[in-house]
């Protein structure tokens, strides 16, 4: 039976990121270890990637579903000799004020061992009380274990080991203690992406090192073959096109917000995914059928991108002449006709839309979405539905919700909005999506790129 365990913690900041990361560091230099990603974060699962060498696979129910969920995870088990998950937010947090779609729903559904990151920078017995909190809140999650993050001293690290193991009968795995050169830089959206990311190597190997010198990885291993069993219904027999259909990709610092078990699906049905950078290539790849700009960091290298006539020049051609191109977030943003930043600085974009994207201090928009076609486009037809998430600080200056090509709501309707903007075969929207959510989305995509270029 191959093992798992999920790396979980009480609530954001606690350091299940940190403490993820080192274990794939250090499970790495011996085990082919598969990291997956609770939720829809994109940054997480590069770095991920950047350390174990082998893409992480993001595990989202309300976007997946419960079945494909248990698909993604389970065909990758066997090839692996430990999975190991990084939670998101809370162990209990979910959709709404429900625990549904959270790391504990995904930890019973997967029969996955749990070990709880506990910030124990300004605690002493009180710790006991709160992994008693987690520990009975939900019997059902399997919490197998604790590891303190930002640990004083050893005589702090052996007070809190002593009171949960006395109090709860939990194994204390060891802690991390406080350490400036562990630290990862963040910024509006998250951690700064792992491609833009200098030292990052020094960085690990100190974490390594500490990972190595207070945590019990034997111990974590034992845990991990707690891990039972995975049972679905397997997919849809996926049937590729007759001929392969390449699709540029834009890849690179400003564009890098993509699933890769999406990008994968793509290439399962036909698709030959060729990446560019709109930041330092001339033009789009030659003979490209297909366009996909995927989210990422725009007003980051809007300079970069603004001064690149040459690429800007040919995706609009392109467009003009009917390539079918998909665009999300930081892609659509790059399509609009000019993009101001924070500074109040203001740069040409592609143009495709009359319209102007501008940066604000505080989120636009945060959270999952169902999101219905008005219209029928590259990716569904008009009524199809599509799950999918929203994350960003911009807003569009001249936008008119007539042009819109989706009607976007919150899960629970508590809010319902219009989006999304359509020029010939060019869909841009604010909506992040999964090909694995629908997967006739990404063979309708590739359907038009081979029908209509």
């Amino acid at each position: 039976m191959p093992k798992g365990v999920m790396i979980a913690a009480p609530h954001s900041g606690s350091g299940k990121t940190t403490v993820s990361m080192g274990l794939m560091g250090v499970l790495s230099k011996r085990y082919r270890v598969k990291p997956y990603k609770v939720g829809p974060d994109y940054i997480d699962p590069s770095y991920h990637r950047y350390i174990t060498g082998t893409p992480s696979t993001n595990l989202d129910i309300f976007m997946l579903g419960e079945n494909t969920l248990k698909f993604l995870y389970a065909r990758n088990t066997d090839r692996y000799d430990i999975s190991l998950i990084e939670s998101v937010m809370g162990l209990y947090d979910g959709v709404g004020t429900t625990a549904y779609g959270s790391s504990a729903h995904v930890a019973k559904l997967l029969n996955l061992p749990v070990i709880l990151v506990i910030d124990a920078g300004a605690m002493a017995a009180s710790v006991s009380a709160l992994v008693s909190g987690y520990v009975n809140y939900d019997k059902r999650v399997n919490i197998a274990g604790v590891i303190f993050n930002k640990v004083g001293s050893e005589k702090h690290f052996h007070l809190l080991k002593e009171c949960v193991e006395r109090d709860t009968g939990l194994k204390v795995l060891g802690y991390l203690p406080m350490d400036k050169a562990i630290e990862l830089p963040s910024r509006h959206l998250g951690l700064v992406p792992a491609s833009e990311m200098v030292g990052l190597n020094a960085s690990f190997a100190r974490l390594n090192e500490l990972i190595e010198r207070y945590i019990d990885i034997d111990g974590i291993l034992k845990i991990a073959e707690q891990a039972g069993s995975v049972s679905y219904q397997a997919p849809e027999k996926i049937v590729p096109l007759r001929n392969k259909v390449p699709v540029a990709v834009a890849m690179d610092e400003a564009f890098n917000f993509y699933y890769s078990d999406g990008l994968e699906l793509l290439e399962q049905l036909g698709g030959e995914l060729i990446p560019f950078s709109p930041i330092r290539d001339d033009k789009i790849p030659d003979g490209v059928k297909g366009l996909y700009l995927g989210g990422g960091f725009p007003e980051i290298f809007a300079k970069e991108l603004s001064e690149n006539n040459s690429m800007k020049s040919s995706i609009k051609d392109a467009v003009r002449e009917g390539m079918p191109v998909y665009a999300e977030c930081g892609g659509l943003m790059y399509l609009t006709r000019s993009l101001k930043d924070l500074a109040g600085c203001t740069y040409d974009m592609v143009g495709i839309f009359e319209v102007g994207s501008e940066m604000t201090r505080r989120l636009q928009r945060f959270g999952y979405v169902q999101a219905e076609a008005l219209r029928d486009n590259i990716l569904m037809t008009k009524g199809e539905i599509v799950k999918g998430h929203e994350f960003h600080h911009s807003t569009l200056k001249g936008y008119n919700e007539d042009s819109a090509c989706y009607e976007v709501s919150k899960p629970d309707k508590s809010a319902i909005w219009k989006e999304g903007l359509l020029y010939r075969n060019c869909l841009a929207t604010y909506v992040h999506t999964h090909f694995w959510s629908n997967p006739g989305m990404a063979k309708r995509f590739l359907l038009m790129c081979e029908e209509m270029w």
